[in-house]
């Protein structure tokens, strides 16, 4: 029966508080839709709605309700049905639709088999389980930061990060990068960048549009040190009045203020910007016609000096009046002045580290796993899947497997704890067996990855592997259900009172068997009316023939290999024997 189930297939589904999904009642057949989830993102809002189309019976059976009891998801979604208030029960006689919707923010990129567990209930038995799984894909983030210099993608999370970079500003003749992990760049599109250790990376962008570099001459002070025969032959007095001319090519460009009845050294500060394309020369003067002299004749001329763009100590002028001259300091200060850029900009990379790595340990007497609490999320896995409702730092065990545990921290970084192999053996589960409309008894509530052996009044019958057997005998027919964990569970007998092997009106043979094309089957009853079955293990009628005075080849060529049964009878009585394809 759980072979004829497996198109039973709903999608995981995942949860945001309050949303409800939407039915696609366009969708007409059994089944799922769409049959693939759509790609999330790590960090990045997940939100998506899955109809399903339930059938209505199987095998003959009514199915008379689903339970959608769990869908395991990645880390950051959950899910929920529309019909959340009824505990996710449906009822696919009086509605075949159904939906979930699927929400949260991924936190670990990777791909999934996403566990889906349902419970069916048909007229004949209830609490069916089957898991089916759905492929889901969750990638790195691509969410992507942006400033006036650059556009950063994947700026943040857990080591290593790589960080792919944009320059909002091309064509410009320059570019620097320092990406603040000790990696420089003068690419206007720089290489991505690996971050390993956890912390905050600043990274620093200039952008040029010219590369001039200006050399800045200034003449920021002079000093006349002293002066020598000023007066012009005329009396001369004890206090000089002192001031002097600065000329651009021979344009004068400054005249100082008069320092009046004070004798050198005196001094000036000045700010006058030089260009080293042109010529510059000091001169300097004593003013006649000034605080209180009054004297014929202009002022004394001390004569000049050429400025040179060092500065000169202990200068003398020259070409004074009459052999007057200055002794004279000044100072001139040079200031490189580098291009500027036009755009500087800033931005943070974030890169986060992880939790401890959790260990784990299986109380084989409470069948509980667990990790210490250390105050982080967790999600537990089972086979490779996430458990969608295990979120404690404790699990209960109720199937045997492989499990882990995965600790997650506020930055969504996860640590994986070692896998751990727990076997549980259910105290509760015993095999159950149900004889078919075509006399074969089947197990109802059998299981995936279970072995087979059925058994007729205790004793071990040959062969009967499989999840149906033919009766052939009377008496009391039990199962066994071996898991490949070793636990062992055996069903209550079923017996069968009425056996064909009572019946003696005619018996026959099939040869040769085992067969590979052909078979011949042969009975010594000549008589009208015998009619013949070739049946599959579940007793499904391949093939209907009647034997033609007692006989019948059967063709076998395009058969599979395996196991068949054949079915003769009068219309009253039947025999069925076993027969082996190679």
């Amino acid at each position: 029966m759980k072979k004829l189930l497996l198109f039973l297939l709903f999608t995981p589904f995942f949860q945001l508080t309050g949303q409800i999904c939407t039915i696609d009642n366009t969708q007409t057949a059994v089944g799922l839709y769409p049959d693939t989830l759509p790609t999330g993102y790590v960090g990045q809002p997940y939100d998506t709605d899955i109809t399903f189309v339930m059938p209505l019976d199987t095998l003959g059976y009514d199915f008379t309700n689903f339970k959608i009891l769990s869908v395991a998801l990645p880390v950051g979604l959950s899910w929920q049905c529309n019909n959340d208030a009824n505990g996710c029960n449906y009822n696919p006689q009086v509605s075949q639709y159904g939906c979930v919707n699927i929400s949260g923010t991924p936190l670990l990129a990777g791909q999934y088999l996403v566990d889906v567990t349902v419970l069916a209930d048909l007229t004949v038995v209830s609490g069916y389980p089957f898991v089916f799984q759905i492929y889901m894909e969750i990638l790195p983030s691509n969410v992507s930061t942006t400033n006036d210099g650059f556009t950063m993608i994947g700026a943040s999370g857990c080591s290593p990060i790589t960080v792919e970079f944009e320059n909002n500003n091309p064509g410009l003749l320059s570019y620097s990068w320092d990406f603040g992990n000790g990696n420089i760049s003068t690419s206007e599109n720089p290489a991505p960048q690996v971050y390993t250790a956890p912390g905050d990376y600043v990274v620093h962008y200039e952008a040029y549009d010219n590369l001039d570099v200006i050399q800045v001459y200034t003449f920021t002070g002079i000093t006349v040190n002293s002066m020598t025969n000023y007066g012009a032959g005329f009396p001369s007095y004890d206090n000089a009045d002192t001031y002097w001319v600065l000329r651009e090519n021979g344009t004068p460009i400054y005249n100082s203020s008069i320092i009046g009845d004070q004798n050198p050294p005196v001094s000036w500060t000045t700010s006058i910007l030089l260009a080293p394309a042109n010529t510059y020369t000091l001169h300097v003067y004593e003013a006649d016609d000034s605080f209180g002299e009054v004297l014929l004749g202009a002022d004394d001329y001390m004569g000049q000096h050429t400025v040179m763009l060092t500065g000169c100590t202990g200068c003398a002028t020259s070409g004074g009046d009459s052999g007057s001259s200055a002794n004279i300091n000044y100072t001139v200060t040079n200031q490189t002045i580098n291009p500027s850029p036009v755009v500087v900009s800033e931005d943070t990379v974030h890169v986060y580290g992880y939790p401890p790595v959790p260990v784990v340990s299986y109380n084989t007497t409470t069948n509980v796993l667990t990790t210490p609490d250390l105050g982080y999320g967790y999600q537990w896995y089972f086979n490779g899947s996430p458990i969608g409702w295990s979120t404690s730092n404790e699990h209960p065990v109720f199937q045997s497997g492989v499990y882990y545990v995965v600790a997650v921290n506020e930055f969504g970084c996860v640590s994986f704890s070692d896998t751990i192999t727990a076997v549980y053996c259910n105290p509760n589960y015993t095999p159950s067996i149900q004889l078919s409309a075509n006399s074969s008894l089947v197990i109802i509530n059998s299981q995936v990855d279970y072995s087979i052996q059925w058994s007729l009044n205790g004793n071990e019958i040959a062969g009967a592997a499989n999840d149906t057997i033919v009766a052939t005998d009377p008496g009391a027919y039990t199962v066994t259900l071996t898991d490949s964990f070793g636990c062992v569970y055996t069903s209550n007998a079923f017996n069968v009172n009425l056996g064909i092997a009572d019946i003696q009106d005619f018996t026959f043979i099939v040869f040769p068997n085992p067969a590979n094309t052909s078979c011949t089957i042969q009975t010594a009853h000549l008589g009208i009316g015998l009619a013949g079955n070739l049946m599959d293990m579940t007793g499904r009628v391949i093939e209907t023939f009647k034997l033609e005075n007692g006989s019948y080849v059967l063709d076998l060529s395009d058969m599979r290999a395996g196991s068949y049964l054949i079915e003769i009878s009068d219309g009253t009585n039947r025999k069925v024997k076993h027969l082996i394809k190679e």
